[in-house]
């Protein structure tokens, strides 16, 4: 594939705007509600500071500039960012240098917002400063005119191709087009102009970063293991094949609004301003319990859960007929159900309490929940399981998430206990133990705060992705 830029070509294109919104239209109630939270109570900087931190480490790991052992991040973030919490031997390249890269990036990142927050046009020599912060030293222009296949803009057409970028996403937003559209698109432009000879991926980011900021929107952080999926995505949209790139920007935006759902951190100094903290949050707490709202919440709630077993059913009679299956021959593809009123609506707690802490989110278990199972069943000694599991994410009551996971059922035969009864004996259900299979799929999140009708569209999506890949692993499992 061979790519020209020249300033005349760099323009939003309109195949942007027939991407769908959808799946951001039915999760930004539940980013302004958590937005206005923040503020209202004074927490809004301390948020952003330490979302800041969380989406630059995400990128600068992504690029393999630095890498954080879980729990040693963990304490970064709870001290306030602070180095000495970052001990020798655990942070590559060294606690400094990491501490450091995430500085400088935060520090860009808070220009960008100051900026954004002023509503005007973006100058070449602003945005060449905010690579500066990032990179702790002037950014050298590029000099080649390849990178692999890809046949880049000479250099001495590299400023004005970057004026004309800068431009078109400052027109595009005073216009009204998607802010998220227009962070997309000039993330791609720039990774197509690649101005500097090093810091590229860290300029397209400041300016993804700086667009939605414009918009009002939470930012961007990219989802968890993606590295391959972020340079396919961009290779295809290099090809014009815009849709994985869309999705995937989409996923990360859905990764600021649960940080944000799932943000509350507080680090106490004296008893007595760690018990008026947990006063004050309690009363907050209690006030939003209108019944009216509260009634309204579990009625939608039960209408996801009913969207979603109707998908199911429908899924399992086609597979069911696709199958072939015959009289006590093939493959069954069964549904079994928890409700949040059911009394094993806690039964898969554990996997979502692992799935959470995965992709970065609160798993508010005070809240109701249930599952879905698409058992299959090839053998008596092979069957599967594909699970929905629904929960709420965040500080959210109104904020409801579906995750999936996929499971070998293993008997466990010892267990199996045969009972008399008066009449015959019978023979107890097998009880099985859930082995998880490699099976990696992102959370879809949605507020019910409003009737959710459109919430079916995403679900039937969601649920043949998933499906699509637990069919081609129980593939690999016939053998």
């Amino acid at each position: 594939m061979s790519v020209t830029l020249s300033a005349q070509d760099i323009r939003f294109r309109s195949v942007w705007l027939e991407q769908p919104l959808l799946r951001w239209e039915l999760l930004a109630p539940s980013w302004k509600s958590r937005h206005a939270y923040l503020e209202a109570h004074g927490e809004l900087s301390a948020y952003e500071k330490d979302w800041y931190f969380q989406a630059a480490y995400d990128f600068l790991r992504l690029q393999g500039i630095v890498y954080v052992p879980e729990p040693s991040w963990t304490r970064y973030q709870k001290t306030g960012h602070d180095v000495l919490a970052l001990y020798p031997g655990e942070a590559w390249p060294a606690p400094a240098e990491v501490h450091n890269h995430l500085h400088r990036l935060v520090s860009a990142m808070e220009e960008a917002q100051r900026h954004a927050a002023t509503g005007g046009a973006l100058s070449v020599a602003d945005f060449h400063s905010w690579v500066e912060k990032a990179l702790g030293q002037p950014p050298l222009p590029r000099t080649d005119t390849t990178n692999g296949r890809v046949t880049l803009i000479p250099t001495s057409e590299i400023e004005a191709a970057l004026q004309a970028l800068l431009h078109e996403v400052h027109t595009q937003i005073t216009m009204g087009t998607s802010p998220i559209w227009v962070a997309a698109w000039a993330h791609h432009a720039l990774s197509q102009i690649r101005p500097y000879a090093d810091g590229n991926a860290r300029a397209a980011f400041l300016l993804t970063h700086y667009a939605l900021r414009r918009g009002g929107l939470p930012g961007w952080s990219i989802v968890a293991h993606p590295t391959l999926s972020y340079y396919q995505a961009l290779h295809r949209a290099d090809a014009g094949d815009i849709s994985p790139w869309a999705h995937l920007f989409l996923e990360g935006l859905q990764k600021a609004v649960l940080y944000a759902l799932s943000w509350g951190r507080f680090t106490p100094r004296t008893y007595e301003e760690s018990l008026s903290t947990f006063n004050r949050r309690f009363a907050d707490w209690r006030t939003k319990h209108d019944r009216e709202r509260s009634q309204r919440i579990m009625n939608n709630r039960y209408t996801v859960f009913d969207y979603l077993e109707e998908i199911l059913r429908q899924i399992a009679a086609e597979l069911d007929e696709k199958l072939k299956v015959e009289e006590g021959r093939g493959t069954r593809a069964l549904i079994a159900k928890a409700y949040p009123d059911s009394p094993y609506y806690h039964q898969f707690t554990s996997n979502i309490a692992e799935y959470a802490k995965e992709h970065g989110y609160y798993f508010n278990r005070g809240l109701p929940r249930g599952w879905f199972k698409l058992k299959f069943s090839l053998s008596a000694s092979k069957k599967y399981q594909l699970v929905f599991a629904l929960h709420h994410a965040g500080h959210d009551d109104a904020t409801l998430l579906v995750s999936a996971f996929l499971h070998f059922l293993e008997p466990l035969k010892y267990q199996q206990k045969r009972l008399r009864s008066r009449r015959r004996p019978r023979r107890e259900k097998t009880v099985y133990l859930f082995a998880p299979l490699p099976f990696y799929s992102q959370p879809l999140a949605f507020s019910i705060e409003q009737d959710p009708p459109n919430v079916r569209t995403l679900l039937r999506e969601y649920v043949h992705q998933s499906l699509t890949q637990a069919l081609a692993e129980l593939a690999n499992e016939i053998y």
